[in-house]
């Protein structure tokens, strides 16, 4: 069968931003000479369409050679000698199948549009059958940062188009929301109501850990933020054809609040900072997926600095939701932050946002730390760098406890990663991974069954025990050792 690929370096512009013309050229025929090479080894036949993207087109055969040396390509670029600090990376997506020849570069396309969307530095590989899921590989670095004030600045302006196109907005994040998804749902109702339009947040308070609880009965305090949430018998009354709904912190549907609320729309917004999976909505209006951001309500809150102004600002809680999600996923600025980071929070307490209320909704209850403490206590090593916790499966943990034990293990000295098993809420076994930057957690949690950020990343498993999960764990931990050999 035949198989089309297209490989696109990920941070070419900003490699040769500042180096002379010389390097540059150096550069582009080091990089065409590598990929040279490596076609001539796989035997398959390559055009150069740009300085940055390649097209090539090969058997099916082919590319099973090249899983089998998992796409030696990634390494050999990363390492490459190239007069820059920045390291090189490339992306690669490929296709194959009986299907058209159309058919299949435009799902070559895709694959290359999911690679990036995840952070790049990697390959995403899938047969043109509907019913195939896309294979990934290499993702071993982080996300390059590709996010300008440009891009940022057009995405508010078509954020704001859309909803002046529309009459309601109703938001809504992840199941068992934290933070970062209620801060940014707020950010982005607030930006609805700029726009003089109807803004709903949708949440489920049966669905809410201790944490969210003393939020939301610090919300209730404000009577013009209260009076937009609304549950899901309330949104399926008041969806219409002129309704939208913005997704937050989260881009797959089946981990929304309400499916049926998610099921009655048309027009579907995305604002995430999660790597991209295989479950995505179906042709959403607006996508906005930033990995590089730290967390959503970064995201949103650079969308706020290019609508408001000293004469229009957002309800003072706002910002303090928005600054409480960034401090949240970034562990008070210790992980994922970058200088936009700081410009963000520096631009929410301009904004009002009070910092010992961000610090009273984050703190925790004493009945939460010794819960921390005895997941802590059952830690153990898999290897001197990785260690994994499995709770009593007498006990069961609502998700921020276990995020904060994932968390407390990996400050340890010495920890490169750390995996926290236990029982939750809806007879599920659940798991929280960490991650230093050695190591990626998604990819392990997206084979069991989840996804989540290179560092940050969890899964939910239904119908087994802590101990067969546990199996499963140290079975994709022992992949990956295998993988670096």
């Amino acid at each position: 069968m035949t198989a089309i690929g297209i490989i696109s370096l990920d941070n070419y512009d900003d490699i040769i931003d500042r180096m002379d013309d010389k390097y540059v050229s150096a550069l582009n025929t080091l990089i065409t000479t590598m990929i040279s090479d490596w076609a001539n080894d796989n035997h398959i036949f390559y055009k150069r369409i740009n300085s940055e993207r390649y097209f090539f087109v090969a058997k099916e055969a082919d590319v099973d050679r090249m899983k089998e040396h998992q796409f030696v390509l990634l390494k050999q670029v990363k390492e490459a000698e190239i007069n820059s600090e920045l390291v090189l990376t490339l992306s690669m997506g490929i296709a194959y199948g009986d299907a058209e020849i159309e058919k299949i570069g435009e799902i070559a396309q895709n694959n290359l549009d999911l690679a990036q969307a995840r952070g790049g530095d990697q390959v995403v590989v899938k047969d043109t059958d509907p019913n195939a899921k896309p294979q990934f590989f290499g993702g071993n670095t982080d996300g390059t940062i590709r996010r300008t004030r440009t891009r940022s600045r057009a995405m508010s302006l078509a954020l704001k188009k859309i909803f002046l196109e529309n009459q309601k907005v109703f938001i809504m994040g992840h199941r068992f929301p934290d933070m970062d998804a209620v801060g940014a749902a707020f950010g982005i109702a607030g930006l609805a109501k700029l726009a003089n339009r109807e803004a709903y947040v949708l949440l489920n308070r049966e669905e809410v850990n201790p944490d969210m609880t003393r939020c939301l009965n610090e919300l209730d305090k404000y009577t013009e933020l209260s009076e937009m949430v609304i549950t899901e018998k309330e949104a399926l009354q008041k969806i219409d054809h002129r309704s939208v709904l913005v997704m937050v912190d989260y881009h797959k549907p089946s981990l929304s609040i309400s499916q049926t609320v998610y099921d009655a729309f048309e027009k579907i917004i995305i604002i995430d900072h999660h790597r991209r999976g295989d479950e995505f909505p179906n042709k959403p209006l607006l996508t906005y997926i930033e990995t590089s951001a730290s967390s959503a309500s970064e995201l949103v809150s650079e969308f706020i600095q290019f609508q408001t102004n000293r004469k229009i600002r957002l309800p003072k809680f706002v910002p303090t939701l928005l600054l409480a999600g960034i401090y949240v996923d970034t562990k008070s600025f210790a992980v994922r932050t970058t200088g936009k980071t700081f410009d963000m929070a520096s631009f929410l307490k301009t904004q009002g946002a009070d910092i010992a209320l961000v610090q009273y909704l984050l703190s925790s209850d004493l009945d939460s730390y010794l819960s921390i403490s005895r997941l802590v206590a059952r830690s153990d090593y898999y290897r001197k760098d990785i260690v994994v916790s499995v709770a009593d499966e007498r006990e069961v943990y609502d998700g921020v406890t276990v995020a904060k034990t994932a968390d407390t293990l990996l400050s340890l000295n010495g920890i490169h990663a750390s995996f926290v098993i236990t029982k939750q809420a809806g007879d599920v076994i659940g798991i929280s991974a960490r991650s230093s930057g050695t190591i990626n957690v998604q990819t392990i949690m997206e084979a069991l069954g989840g996804g989540g950020h290179f560092t940050n990343a969890a899964t939910q498993i239904k119908g087994k025990t802590l101990d067969e999960v546990q199996q499963e764990l140290f079975q994709e931990l022992d992949k990956l050792e295998r993988t670096k050999e």
